[in-house]
């Protein structure tokens, strides 16, 4: 695990090398950094300056984990060795097994049947209507009760 430094304008990021999931710059030319399982970083300089810092941590640490293992573990060297009758066996066996078998594909986690839909409850039986006509299709007709007092605004000039 190898921390790098990105600058920023508010401050520096200590990022793990390997958690860094996409570069990208935006239109008006800042770089932001994506973190896997965390929020986007604006970082200062360009996309290659960025990617340098980036690659450059993830080299460093592939080396000291590859450097580390380079001596055998003692439990190997303490092996017997096979004896000559074996091997005689096992390349009898080699043409049986030099067809490697196909790998099955690893399946994904697999998708849940979709539940059967709900069944739909009968439509509710309608009162037929006195009327059959539509609305547009009646005729205009005036209000038939009116209740205005005789004195007000809109009765003006009817009795006249």
């Amino acid at each position: 695990m190898k921390f790098i430094k990105l600058e920023s304008r508010g401050g520096n990021y200590l990022v793990v090398a390997s958690n860094v999931a996409w570069l990208r710059t935006a239109e008006n030319g800042q770089t932001n950094v994506g973190i896997v399982g965390g929020q986007p970083l604006l970082v200062v300089g360009s996309i290659e300056e960025v990617a340098e810092k980036i690659l450059a941590g993830l080299a460093g640490g592939d080396e000291s984990a590859a450097s580390a293992p380079a001596a055998p573990p003692p439990a190997v060297a303490q092996a017997p060795a096979p004896a000559p009758a074996q091997p005689a066996l096992e390349q009898q066996a080699a043409p049986v097994a030099a067809a490697p078998e196909p790998e099955p594909e690893p399946q994904g986690e697999a998708e849940p049947e979709p539940a059967a839909p709900r069944p739909t409850p009968p439509a509710r039986p309608r009162v037929a209507s006195a009327r059959s006509a539509s609305m547009w299709e009646r005729p205009a007709a005036a209000a038939q009760n009116l209740k205005i007092k005789a004195g007000s605004q809109r009765m003006m000039g009817r009795l006249d």
